[in-house]
């Protein structure tokens, strides 16, 4: 007795998220929601406040941070390190590799300058009376950009140890998660510091 046979339709395949992007993944879900909370104590110390930022207890006539020139310039700076920290990659995916190592060296380069800058911005603070101690938004401010500068140095570490694992082959169109997983996280730290900068700068200071 013959017996009908159903062609199946052929499964569809989808591409696998590799394991290294998806531990980054998890790993910026678990960042969102740290910042998520320092933005949330903000806001919180925000309507708290009759006024803000709550005047400093010492001289200070300014007890708030200018967002110009220098965090102007710092987001430049930091915005220009994604363009190029993205281009590096897709340098990479294409075996580019002389491309990639200016870009990604540009990178780091751009990067370094933002912390630079950030420390610049922290030593004038401190030098006008302004500190941890001075008010709640000081306190806020430092944290906030603190833990942001310490992120942005932990991908300065990881940006160099692609740049010296790439310079030894490890890298090439085929194999390139672990770039991509640390341009990820550079991104994030980009987009941090956007959300940053208009609050405790532009939010703070564009109208006084």
């Amino acid at each position: 007795m013959a017996v009908a046979t159903l062609d199946r339709e052929p499964t569809p395949q989808y591409p696998a998220i590799k394991p290294g992007m998806m531990g980054m993944y998890i790993f910026l879900a678990s960042e969102v929601m740290f910042f998520g909370s320092l933005f949330a104590v903000y806001f919180y110390l925000y309507g708290s406040h009759p006024a803000w930022p709550p005047p400093a207890p010492s001289s200070t006539p300014e007890y708030y941070v200018s967002w110009w020139p220098i965090p102007f310039v710092n987001t430049i700076v930091l915005l220009s390190s994604g363009v190029t920290c993205h281009f590096a990659l897709d340098a990479l995916a294409h075996d580019n590799r002389p491309r990639f190592f200016m870009l990604q060296i540009s990178t780091i380069i751009l990067g370094l300058g933002f912390e630079f800058g950030q420390l610049y911005v922290f030593i004038n603070a401190f030098g006008r009376g302004l500190n941890l101690t001075a008010n709640t938004f000081a306190s806020a401010f430092f944290t906030m950009t603190g833990f942001h500068g310490a992120h942005v140095l932990g991908g300065l570490v990881l940006l160099t140890l692609i740049l010296y694992r790439a310079a030894r082959g490890q890298f090439d169109s085929r194999n390139h998660v672990g770039p991509a997983a640390v341009t990820l996280y550079w991104h994030f730290v980009d987009v941090v510091w956007v959300f940053l900068f208009g609050i405790l700068y532009l939010g703070v200071t564009a109208f006084k």
